[in-house]
């Protein structure tokens, strides 16, 4: 029976479908990265996310099917138990321990768990473009190899070239016409 690997929807949820993590690499760590997972974490082949965790546009028009580059999005730090919230409860601070807050005043624990989730937020959207940017310099390094071989190939062309006009295989200058112009005067 699937379940959620997020918020642990499962399949007694009504209007809810779950989807596989994808096969492509790239495609699987935005899946992982956005869902908050440390980049070490590796889905199982049954693993799975809930449709809530989808934005309208990442499904094919009027059906439950995602389309083959969708990511998912929507997570709710604040409000799950199995991320964000669990870290928080080891951070926040005891009161009267050496180092808290004034322990005269409670910590206000859903503005700590906030900014916490908003903190996790922000390192999920770096940890995103970390991996664009990875992707960008893989795919430069493959454009840059490519137009070394294309000037390599032009080398070898005028090299042959040069060639076949020493040894008179084709005229050394090419008479070009000039185009003919009316004058009317």
């Amino acid at each position: 029976m699937p379940s959620c690997d997020f918020c642990g929807y499962g399949p007694d949820v009504d209007g809810v479908s779950f989807y596989k993590f994808p096969l492509q690499e790239a495609h699987r760590r935005h899946w992982i990265v956005n869902m908050g997972r440390d980049a070490e974490w590796t889905p199982s082949e049954s693993s799975s996310l809930c449709s809530a965790h989808f934005t309208p546009d990442c499904f094919e028009s009027g059906s439950a099917r995602l389309h083959s580059d969708a990511i998912p999005t929507v997570f709710n730090f604040t409000q799950t138990t199995n991320q964000v919230l669990k870290d928080t409860e080891n951070i926040l601070p005891q009161q009267g321990a050496p180092g808290s807050l004034d322990s005269s005043r409670s910590p206000c624990c859903d503005c700590f768990k906030h900014l916490q989730a908003t903190e996790r937020n922000y390192q999920l959207k770096l940890a995103a473009a970390q991996l664009q940017i990875k992707e960008y310099k893989k795919n430069l390094a493959e454009e840059s190899r490519k137009a070394t071989q294309w000037q390599k190939r032009v080398i070898v062309l005028q090299s042959a070239i040069r060639a076949m006009k020493q040894r008179g295989s084709i005229p050394a200058t090419r008479k070009t016409s000039t185009p003919i112009t009316n004058h009317l005067d």
